[in-house]
């Protein structure tokens, strides 16, 4: 699985060590997202420090609600988070700009979470599929002065247009500069959805039809860093999130940047859930 940031074509989401960048993901192959407006509502999960951002940030995530991220479940399911991590807001350029930090109050994840050993691999957490790879963090305070990304009202037909956003490795790892892929700014690529029962063809860990979206791109993929970040379709004139990234071709072997399809958490196939956990103590729902 690929914890991170946005490649080209294929990467998958990684579990276990869930900072410094060596299971993380990002955007390969896509484009710097040029205008702080196309992507406000962008988190970043970042362990705790002094150092610059890019050296401590791990998975995407969206802001959903003034309290609320929406990221994927495999990243919080190792470490005390409220204790060791915080969300940057709207960070693009994490360079110059950390955006607005909020700490973690408390994260949930999907109760039938879990991963998918691959069985060419089955020790190997990063060859894992996921099912139900999704997660809902509540903040320490409310973000202010930020859009929040409305969630998918219905599942995608096969052939939509999508965007993934993320700040993960922009090209395979390169050990002898591995400065060179960091993905300080954030990118994205398009994508198109496609049938799930197809793309899972090409994996080898059995893929939940009842709780994963696919969709792939001519020319980017997940990379090291994207894991948990968002999956943006349009439909009437609004955006959306339809899945938060899961996992990829990593699956399969390949590498970071492979070609093939991409895996997300299905938004709409689990958003009953998810509106459940925008509910406030008192009964009242948290509008985003």
């Amino acid at each position: 699985m690929a914890v991170g940031g946005v490649v080209a074509a294929g990467a998958m989401a990684v579990l276990t060590v869930p900072f410094g960048g060596s299971s993380a993901r990002a955007v390969a192959g896509g484009e710097k997202v040029a205008s702080d407006r196309e992507a406000p509502w962008m988190a970043t999960l970042a362990l705790k420090g002094d150092e610059p951002l890019p050296k401590r940030a791990s998975c995407g995530g969206v802001l959903i609600a003034p309290t609320k991220v929406l990221t994927a479940a495999h990243c919080l399911a190792s470490g005390d988070m409220p204790k060791i991590a915080e969300y940057h807001i709207g960070a693009r350029d994490q360079n110059s700009d950390r955006g607005q930090v909020a700490g973690i109050a408390e994260t949930r994840l999907h109760p039938r979470y879990e991963l998918v050993p691959s069985p060419e691999d089955p020790d190997n957490p990063a060859a894992s599929g996921a099912r139900y790879d999704i997660a809902v963090v509540t903040l320490d305070r409310a973000v202010r002065n930020v859009p929040t990304l409305p969630l998918a009202r219905s599942e995608l037909a096969e052939g939509n247009d999508a965007t993934l956003y993320g700040h993960g490795l922009t090209g395979p790892p390169n050990p002898d500069d591995p400065e060179s892929i960091r993905g300080d700014v954030l990118r994205s690529g398009a994508y198109q959805t496609r049938a799930t029962a197809e793309c899972a063809k090409q994996v080898p860990p059995p893929v939940d039809r009842g709780s994963v979206l696919c969709a792939q791109s001519p020319s980017a993929a997940a990379c090291t860093g994207d894991s948990g970040g968002p999956l943006v379709v349009e439909r009437e004139g609004r955006r959306e999130v339809a899945g938060v990234f899961s996992f990829g071709m990593e699956t399969a072997g390949k590498s970071c940047g492979s070609h093939g399809p991409n895996f997300f958490a299905d938004v709409a196939k689990l958003r009953s859930w998810v509106d459940a956990q925008l509910v406030e103590v008192g009964g009242a729902r948290e509008e985003g």
